[in-house]
């Protein structure tokens, strides 16, 4: 019997993003569960979410930096309560924020002698907030392309087309491989890309590999209670594999970044 444990490493990564156009202003107030925000100008054809009036500010570059500055303001930073979260000044309100949190590990289920590991264990959730308003991506990459146990692997999924999530087939009957899914119930589930059931052969699959691979986009800020994405690990022994017994396990690295 093959045991097999995938490992959850989470990333999260803050994002400050600035406008190109003219200096604006945003107040952002935060009640509990609700978000409230102040325009410094708009009509029924435009908005302008932040303006400032300053004496100075431009960006500056060299070939090791970058600068976005802005001079003049009064009041500005960051203020906090129990109920509300205040970005005062230009670039206090130019700040968007990420999170993620979740699984920290999947206890995939066992498989003795060859064949599937069943998935009614194989999955974790993650919840991923932003108030971005162009949205974020969540990003899978694993420490090692294989499982391993001491010295023994089980290699990754390979799919018919290379980088492209495929339906669970194909693989030899001498050869073992694990990969990843994204589950159907995922708040931003891709149905055309990931199929339309978490299983081996209704469900698409590809191998988790050692560069970030974007398995979620969102174009626009989540709700206050975020978006919960389902991630599924699977594995097969082939029919005429001896996969020596152990504990096999990998890391995986989700990251979360802001658009």
């Amino acid at each position: 019997m093959i045991k097999l444990i995938i490992w959850k490493r989470l990333n999260n990564k803050f994002i400050q993003k600035w406008l190109s156009f003219t200096p604006v202003f945003l107040v952002i107030i935060i009640f509990g569960s609700s978000q409230t925000y102040a325009f410094s100008m708009d009509s029924s054809n435009y908005q302008i979410e932040e303006d400032s009036i300053n004496f100075m500010g431009e960006p500056s570059s060299s070939l090791h930096y970058k600068l976005n500055e802005s001079g003049g303001e009064v009041g500005t930073g960051e203020s906090t309560s129990s109920h509300y979260v205040l970005g005062a000044g230009f670039w206090g309100a130019a700040q968007s924020t990420i999170s993620i949190s979740g699984s920290s590990v999947i206890n995939m289920g066992d498989i003795s002698g060859t064949g599937f590991s069943s998935l009614t264990t194989n999955s974790g959730t993650w919840n991923v907030k932003t108030d971005n308003d162009t949205g974020y991506t969540l990003q899978w990459r694993a420490q090692n392309v294989n499982m391993v146990s001491g010295s023994d692997t089980l290699g990754p999924f390979v799919p018919t087309v290379g980088g492209t999530p495929n339906t669970w087939s194909g693989m030899p009957n001498t050869v073992s491989w694990w990969g990843g899914h994204l589950g159907k119930d995922s708040t931003t589930t891709d149905t055309a890309k990931w199929g339309t059931l978490d299983t081996y052969a209704g469900g698409k699959w590809l191998n988790v590999g050692t560069s970030d691979y974007s398995i979620v986009s969102r174009p626009s800020s989540t709700t206050t209670s975020g978006d919960n994405e389902v991630i599924y690990a699977g594995a097969e022994v082939g029919t005429n594999k001896i996969q020596p017994t152990g504990t096999y396990s990998v890391i995986v690295i989700l990251t979360a970044i802001a658009l």
